[in-house]
């Protein structure tokens, strides 16, 4: 019979940490193995388990009857992350932090399993440990806002990748959103990194719905009533027009005549849509507008 191999490893003092360790041979190598099969057969597990959650949110969120009944519908649809695609991209982010995290403990676990094994004493690392976060902690304030805050943004979707976003007075896309910074990208083409614990203020732009407002300029001596028309059966082509079904939220509407000065009168016009697709609608509706006017023989302010 293999009678235990103990190893003593020599250390100045008389309590040590490693003064227990031991090595019986095949017990301890066979017991490390066991050690290792578990932890990788539990973040197998562990991650089969996760991918399965988040293709379990994503069909929940397709078969989920669309409240978008209306035009307004759509809106709101989007603001509460319902949309399919916004919806999906959460997932897959929170399912990516939750790997992350599930990782990290399972290799903790294993790592303190395995001093266990060898007859390392645990206690004198745990106390150790203990007294080195406590100092650590005051060092790192900053990173563990940093970790907090990003976790937060991550859960409550505050923003998200492709997003386009107002952080602290700079605008620009989000390209990645990690637990310690997030990387922006703003319309000069400069890559921006922020951290996230020094994020107070953030404006999303790309979720919910957007309203805009269009001026609409024309000499002061036409009858308004005559520009009011034109302008009210452009803005019916306009919300008719399949192009932008997806668009408008509502039917744009005429605000009347906010300003005449110096020979120019200004008509306002006022358009809800989903946000980013805005755009779209005033140029086309600037264009339409201006051939109308052209058909009608009303003078610009010019």
């Amino acid at each position: 019979m293999l009678s235990p191999l103990n190893v003593l490893v020599p250390m100045k003092g008389s309590t040590t940490l490693f003064k227990n360790f031991e090595w019986i041979w095949p017990q301890t190598p066979i017991h490390l193995g066991y050690i290792i099969v578990v932890a990788l057969v539990a973040r197998w597990l562990m991650r089969k388990g996760i991918d399965q959650l988040i293709k379990w949110m994503n069909s929940r969120s397709a078969k989920r009857p669309a409240p978008e009944v209306n035009r307004t519908g759509r809106a709101w649809s989007d603001i509460i992350g319902r949309g399919a695609e916004r919806q999906t991209k959460r997932a897959t982010t929170m399912g990516r932090l939750m790997s992350n995290i599930s990782v990290a403990l399972i290799a903790l676990i294993a790592i303190f399993s395995g001093f266990s094994a060898v007859g390392i004493q645990l206690t004198p690392v745990i106390a150790s440990a203990g007294v080195a976060g406590i100092a650590i902690a005051f060092g790192a304030q900053s990173l563990v806002k940093d970790l907090l805050t990003g976790m937060f943004l991550i859960f409550e979707d505050q923003y998200g990748v492709g997003d386009v976003v107002e952080i602290d007075e700079l605008k620009g896309t989000v390209e990645e959103v990690g637990l310690r910074t997030t990387r922006l990208r703003d319309f000069n083409g400069m890559s921006w990194y922020l951290r996230n614990g020094e994020i107070l203020k953030v404006g999303n732009i790309t979720q919910g719905w957007a309203q805009e407002t269009i001026d609409i300029a024309v000499h002061q001596s036409e009858d308004p009533q005559v520009v009011m028309r034109v302008i009210r059966k452009v803005l019916a082509e306009v919300d008719q027009d399949p192009a932008f079904a997806e668009s408008l939220l509502e039917e744009p509407t005429v605000l009347g005549v906010t300003d005449i000065s110096k020979g120019v009168m200004t008509f306002q016009v006022s358009v809800k849509c989903v946000a980013q697709s805005q755009f779209d609608v005033i140029r086309t509706t600037r264009r339409k507008v201006k051939d109308a006017f052209d058909e009608a023989r009303i003078r610009g302010a010019f």
